[in-house]
């Protein structure tokens, strides 16, 4: 392992809002001013900050000779690997969209993306890009195969341009071309969200965006001039990419990962000597039960940042690793809502207001309700560059959502007297019940308290009375499967009766969203079986 370098004498890390900036130029001045020094590591392969910026560059340059004009719609389909980089970056100097899509994404809603995308590019390994061939209604103009090529004919057919990606930097370093950066308001970037329900929407994010999520993040986290960051979050997904940036802010080290592992997850943070490291509260709960073990370091402190922090553990975590983690409340239209800050996180909130947005918690009507009655939260920016610019193709969605001239958030949360906002679920992921609105996420929070639970999806299925029943899928741990109705008289002492769930199901593993959280529109699409345990003894259908 390379030793970790020194931190905090680069540079002072400003945490003032620049609504000229872009990571493409806060990468190009820190390559200017450092460019021996390391960025971004990704299994063993290392990249400073000056081979990023040559590596942009060229592939900026060698789009636009490849005939990728502003505007055009550039789909990136890799995995974490220094390429995705490269093609994130490089598309977006060449004042192109990049579209980042996971790597499992499944043929039907690949098709969906595609389509709703209607790329004139395509970036992916030769695997990815025929998977890709295989769905695609109108095939794309060029195609850029990054590693080996497909043996035979090119991917996409005779008609389609194929480069490797190595040709396509070759083109770009030979072009003698000046490369013009687009403005910070130009349009960079479309993420399509992981809704819980209907088709995922794109979301519009201008090259700014990112800049301006690290100015806040430096501000509310404390990062710190040349922090080394740990991250395993794709960098198809917001949190991926923020950490990235967020590195190139300060002018640290990023140790990328490829793939979360519970078992490997801490040996990976202290092996790598980290500052701060990413997560979002599934891995925080896989990585609590994993069997205690010394640590190497205790004296050392280190800072997560991310989100759902569970909160009946969150304290003996932080105790048992030496760590303080710091969760902020947001979403890939807007940043950065609420949040907790640095020395201020005390578990059971996602923080309070911040100097940028302006939020309401409101009622079905949108009328504002009283401190301590759950509501929606909305909210709107004070900043540029906080939010995105629309949701592409669907117009009537992107109204709907700042119906009022407020973003609807889709979340239920509470704001106590103390000004600090609890999380109470989806507005979509609520269970009517006995007249009752049950959040999912209650429920679940109850569930994986037991020590037998390693994940836990609750669902509403229908009632022979009407409404819904609440129906519980679990994932059980090493220490053997939970007896379900032991773990509903468990839950009991955090749920009222109306809130237990009448279907408990025991499964191998819940399907996951690129971002490690559970998708609760396949858990509803699947629903429960047959095997499903039943309170009322009833036979539970398919």
């Amino acid at each position: 392992m390379e030793s970790p370098r020194p931190i905090g004498h680069h540079r002072h890390v400003t945490t003032d809002f620049d609504p000229l900036s872009t990571p493409i130029i806060e990468l190009a001045a820190a390559a200017a001013d450092i460019p021996d020094l390391p960025l971004v590591s990704i299994e063993g392969q290392v990249a400073t900050y000056g081979d990023a910026w040559t590596a942009v560059r060229e592939t900026a340059l060698g789009l636009r000779r490849a005939g990728v004009s502003p505007g055009d719609r550039v789909i990136v389909l890799l995995p974490n690997q220094l390429e995705a980089i490269w093609a994130w970056f490089g598309i977006q100097a060449a004042g192109a969209i990049d579209a980042p899509i996971s790597v499992e994404a499944p043929g039907a809603f690949l098709r969906y993306l595609a389509d709703d995308l209607s790329p004139t590019t395509v970036i992916g390994t030769a695997p990815l890009l025929a998977r890709l061939a295989g769905v695609m209604s109108t095939p794309p103009v060029l195609a850029v195969v990054v590693g080996e090529p497909a043996a035979g004919e090119p991917i996409f057919g005779a008609g389609v341009r194929q480069l490797g990606f190595d040709e396509l930097r070759a083109l770009g370093a030979s072009s003698p071309d000046t490369l013009e950066l687009p403005s910070s308001s130009t349009l960079g970037t479309i993420m399509y969200s992981s809704g819980t329900t209907g088709p995922s929407k794109g979301v519009m994010l201008s090259q700014g965006y990112y800049a301006t999520l690290a100015a806040v993040h430096t501000e509310l986290f404390g990062l710190r001039s040349g922090a080394t960051t740990y991250c395993v979050q794709p960098l198809c997904h917001i949190d991926g990419r923020s950490s990235l940036v967020n590195t190139v802010h300060v002018r640290g080290r990023l140790f990328l990962g490829t793939r979360f592992s519970a078992s490997r997850f801490w040996d990976e943070v202290e092996e790598h000597d980290v500052d701060f490291f990413y997560y979002v509260g599934t891995m925080i709960h896989l990585v609590y039960k994993q069997p205690p073990r010394p640590l190497r370091d205790p004296a050392r402190h280190r800072i997560g940042i991310g989100s759902s922090t569970p909160a009946s553990i969150q304290r003996d975590f932080e105790a048992r690793f030496g760590c303080e983690l710091v969760q902020g409340y947001g979403m890939t239209e807007f940043g950065l809502i609420l949040s907790q800050r640095a020395g201020d996180n005390e578990p059971g909130h996602v923080g309070g207001l911040l100097p940028w947005v302006e939020v309401q918690v409101v009622d079905a009507d949108d009328v504002p309700v009283s401190d301590g009655t759950p509501g929606q939260l909305v909210c709107r920016p004070l900043r540029p560059h906080l939010h995105m610019l629309g949701y592409w193709n669907k117009p009537e969605a992107t109204v709907e959502a700042w119906r009022g001239l407020w973003f609807h958030t889709g979340d239920v949360v509470v704001r106590r007297t103390d000004g600090h906002f609890e999380y109470v679920g989806r507005t979509k992921d609520s269970i009517r019940r006995r007249g009752e609105n049950v959040s999912a996420w209650e429920v679940e929070q109850a569930a994986t308290r037991h020590e037998r639970v390693l994940e836990a999806a609750a669902i509403g299925v229908p009632s022979d009375v009407g409404e819904e029943d609440i129906a519980l899928l679990v994932v059980p741990t090493a220490l053997g499967r939970p007896e379900p109705s032991e773990l509903r008289s468990f839950m009991a002492r955090d749920l009222p009766r109306y809130a237990l769930p009448r279907y408990v199901e025991v499964v191998e593993e819940l399907p996951k969203t690129p971002s490690e959280r559970v998708a609760k529109g396949l858990v509803r699409d699947r629903g429960v079986s047959s095997a499903a345990w039943d309170a009322e003894a009833t036979p539970v259908g398919g």
